[in-house]
């Protein structure tokens, strides 16, 4: 089970490499509420934090046997990022539809970017078989190294923010979640930790509630879209700290997405899935003090003409 020293040793390993993110004060959404802005953060996504722990984890044969991973876009080209940063080479599966700016951004830091398959699951498969006793995996969400790495941001907003009463996470596979809820928790226990999905892709509001709501894969939250791989570390981690996960649409995504780009944030559609619980009632505004984490600011330019031009719904 991942503890707070795992996630305090992630800090002390990262804080050479990357600096703290900003929070935001975001009084259009209340008085009280703040947004951590992941999307400021190196790869303008939270993914670095994650992707560079579990690489300086690492020991150099692991390292040279080269890095193997898959991603809609922020993990590949953190770990990418994290690769060059390293001296270790890297190839990242990515599904045909991720966006091309993501795309770029891996070739860009130096990392193979091999599209495959129709949707995550497609390319993680192709990855794992590829990685079978050649290469080192790195997950996106089920790896120690890589939870522990998410966790800091939650050793941050309570250093920013020490009176925070809430914390709304976006949640897919869970590791950015079942960190940032494991060091709050561990801290202080009082402070509510709310999962969101978008309601195109609830995996984890199925496992954490019993439910059985359909997987749509063409979301504008492409970034938490994907099934949870068995057996996940992240499931009895968001079971035990997570007080609730709650859905948002597509057409809330939206239009926080439009919101927070009128206020001056390019936040993609799954990094603005808390502020669209936020804006429109789905987190009550009762004054609590509240943080909200943006996990991501990689937007591809047919998305925004799409949400731009056309008429909302």
């Amino acid at each position: 089970m991942l503890r707070l020293r795992h996630i305090v040793l992630a800090a002390q390993r990262l804080r050479a490499y990357l600096p703290l993110t900003p929070l935001a004060a975001a009084p259009g959404l209340g008085e009280a509420t703040w947004l951590k802005l992941e999307n400021r953060n190196k790869t303008r996504s939270f993914k670095i934090r994650g992707a560079l722990n579990a690489l300086l984890s690492l020991d150099e044969a692991a390292r040279a046997r080269g890095i193997i991973a898959a991603s809609s876009g922020n993990h590949a080209a953190a770990v990418a990022y994290a690769a060059k940063l390293t001296g270790a080479s890297a190839a990242i599966l990515m599904p045909t539809p991720t966006p091309k700016v993501k795309v770029e951004k891996v070739r860009r830091y130096g990392a193979d970017a091999v599209l495959f398959g129709d949707t995550y699951d497609e390319a993680e498969a192709e990855a794992l078989r590829r990685a079978q006793g050649a290469s080192t995996w790195i997950s996106p969400y089920n790896d120690a190294a890589v939870i522990a790495g998410a966790g800091t941001i939650g050793l941050e907003i309570l250093e920013q923010l020490p009176g925070v009463q809430r914390v709304a996470v976006p949640i897919s596979g869970g590791g950015l979640i079942a960190g940032v809820a494991a060091a709050v928790k561990a801290l202080k226990p009082a402070v509510e930790v709310i999962g969101v999905n978008a309601a195109s892709a609830p995996a984890m509001y199925n496992v954490f509630h019993g439910a059985d709501k359909p997987q749509v894969w063409q979301t504008l939250a492409e970034a938490l879209s994907g099934d949870i791989e068995a057996g996940s570390l992240t499931v009895p981690l968001v079971q035990r700290y997570v007080d609730d996960i709650v859905l948002v649409s597509e057409r809330q995504i939206a239009a926080a997405m439009r919101w927070l780009l009128a206020q001056g944030w390019v936040v993609e559609g799954g990094g603005a899935v808390a502020v669209a619980a936020a804006l429109h009632g789905v987190l009550p505004a009762d004054g609590r003090e509240t943080a909200l984490v943006l996990s991501g600011g990689n937007v591809d330019l047919g998305t925004w003409q799409k949400l731009l031009c056309e008429p909302e719904a």
